[in-house]
């Protein structure tokens, strides 16, 4: 990670709204619903008139001769039309790979939609006003220029953070603000010591530090909830298909049932990082080294890495960058600065207990046991990928051993659905 890079987090505020704050925003995301419509109304024309998808910036013209434009902010009706473009886009890409994929669909003509709001003003942490336009406050009959939205954050917010941009997502019968945050430069520790990761699918973090501590989190219980949805999903989809004759794949219980997939996912990994930041903390950690995440699944020559079956399934569905940009932001909060560096050949090119670097003698035996010829050390194979990246940042040889050959019992860390646990 790059320090001069912009940070930035999200959070999600309950708007406390009267009547009058509701009709309003209820409006204004009725018209982004229209404008959407709008725009797609016209991606569908082009694309059947001349078989090419209109880009955003095409749209923006479309919604601007709309009727409805004027009732909200120019980089509020921008924001359907790009939207749509990208949609389109998304399809055009997809329909390569499933000739049963579907163009972006309207939305109900009374659907509430989200919108986007770039001209705001923040009174406090949680006081946010907006400016109608004059078109829309004269047909709400609503005679102030400002509007003022009442917030309560879901989680605290970030200290010294400038909320950048704002969107108003509409609920069944409340709506949320959720604000783009943009960070000031962390203070990052100059003491302490260096952890390093080796990153993988069934143990997402394996972490080894210059006092001898491992960490290993299995990721065992993910991997089976992403077969187990997908495999769900499968099921509905071949329902679905037989019951269209083949004309469609996708139906709204296969959304759901990818979304509450994704939130168990997603739920694992958040409570993974706050356990493994919680630890970097107590251990006075002032870096994270982890792998080099660009081409990761991929060979030298730009084709697909092809593993077996499993793990091919494993590797395209685990969200290892997800894993990596929360810890980014989580360490950041501390001052712990996370680095990239290139992991070729840490995992078993090379012995991390004794720099050895004879493949004749390291082999990867029973269970991802790695064993060393040339010094005896049996270790689990990440340990050693995890070890090897320490020692190519910290620039030294090896990293030491105990006196039997054998590295320190590493902690290992199980997910029980609602937290981490360490068994061992």
């Amino acid at each position: 990670m790059q320090e001069s890079e912009s940070r930035y987090e999200c959070r999600i505020g309950r708007i406390d709204t009267d009547i009058t704050t509701f009709r309003i925003l209820a409006r204004m995301s009725w018209i982004a619903t229209k404008l959407y419509n709008t725009a797609l109304y016209a991606s569908k024309e082009t694309w059947k008139n001349t078989g090419k998808i209109p880009t955003g910036f095409d749209l923006q013209k479309v919604v601007l001769e709309s009727y409805y434009h004027s009732f909200v902010p120019a980089h509020t009706y921008q924001h359907p039309a790009h939207q749509v473009g990208n949609a389109f886009r998304s399809w055009y890409a997809l329909r390569k790979k499933d000739e049963t994929a579907r163009p972006p669909g309207f939305r109900k003509k009374e659907e509430l939609s989200t919108f986007m709001m770039d001209a705001f003003r923040v009174v406090d942490m949680n006081t946010i006003t907006i400016s109608p336009t004059k078109e829309l406050r004269e047909d709400m009959s609503y005679p102030q220029k400002i509007l003022y939205l009442k917030l309560h954050w879901n989680t605290p917010f970030p200290d010294n953070g400038k909320i950048k941009q704002i969107e108003i997502v509409p609920g069944k019968g409340y709506f949320e603000l959720h604000a783009k945050i943009l960070l000031p430069e962390p203070v990052w520790k100059t003491e302490g010591q260096v952890v390093a990761i080796d990153l993988g699918q069934r143990n997402p973090i394996v972490s080894k530090d210059e006092q001898g501590n491992v960490e290993i989190f299995k990721g065992g219980e993910i991997l089976s909830d992403l077969r187990y949805w997908n495999k769900e999903k499968a099921r509905v989809a071949s329902q679905v298909m037989e019951r269209s004759k083949g004309k469609k794949k996708y139906s709204k219980p296969i959304a759901k049932m990818a979304k509450k997939g994704a939130a168990q996912v997603n739920h694992a990994i958040h409570a993974m990082t706050d356990t493994f930041v919680d630890l970097c903390n107590q251990r006075n950690v002032k870096e994270v080294i982890v792998g080099d995440l660009k081409g990761i699944k991929k060979e030298k020559n730009g084709t697909g890495k092809n593993w077996n079956d499993k793990a091919n399934q494993n590797w395209q569905q685990f969200p290892i960058r997800k894993l990596v940009t929360q810890l980014d932001y989580k360490l950041a909060r501390s001052g712990i600065k996370i680095i990239e560096q290139d992991e070729r050949g840490t995992s078993k090119g090379r012995c991390s207990a004794c720099g050895c670097m004879d493949r004749s003698k390291l082999h990867r035996v029973h269970r991802g046991l790695f064993l060393c010829e040339n010094c005896g050390t049996i270790q689990n194979a990440d340990v050693n990928g995890a070890g090897n990246q320490l020692a190519r940042y910290l620039q030294v040889e090896n990293i030491s051993i105990s006196s039997s050959g054998c590295l320190a019992q590493p902690s290992i860390w199980n997910w029980d659905n609602h937290q981490w646990m360490v068994v061992r």
